[in-house]
């Protein structure tokens, strides 16, 4: 089997985690969105790049590594596929909770 397909399963879960933990983040702090925004101009935008460098050099340093792809079993496409599925189950957890945390405003 080739490991590039394992490979960029991971590098994909763990761009969400990380990419979900920053939109997390960045709700709930205005210094670190404001952070983003003058970054690129648009916190959206922001998020998105450091998303694609993430995934990039995610799969880059795994495929460079052999010790590091044998370490993370990255040539295994069954464990990351469950990997990644957990990985945007607890993106999408994380977002809800974070909503439910959201003040209420109250209409008169």
């Amino acid at each position: 089997m080739k490991k590039e397909p394992a490979t960029f399963l991971l590098s994909a879960a763990a761009t969400i985690l990380i990419t979900g933990s920053i939109i997390i983040a960045h709700d709930l702090s205005g210094g670190f969105k404001q952070f983003l925004i003058d970054l690129t101009g648009h916190h959206w935008t922001s998020v998105s790049i450091i998303a694609a460098v993430l995934f990039m050099l995610i799969s880059l340093l795994i495929l460079s590594s052999e010790k590091l792809g044998t370490l993370l079993k990255a040539n295994d496409l069954k464990i990351w596929s469950k990997g990644l599925a957990a990985a945007t189950l607890l993106a999408i957890l994380g977002t809800s909770m974070e909503d439910s945390y959201k003040p209420t405003q109250n209409i008169i």
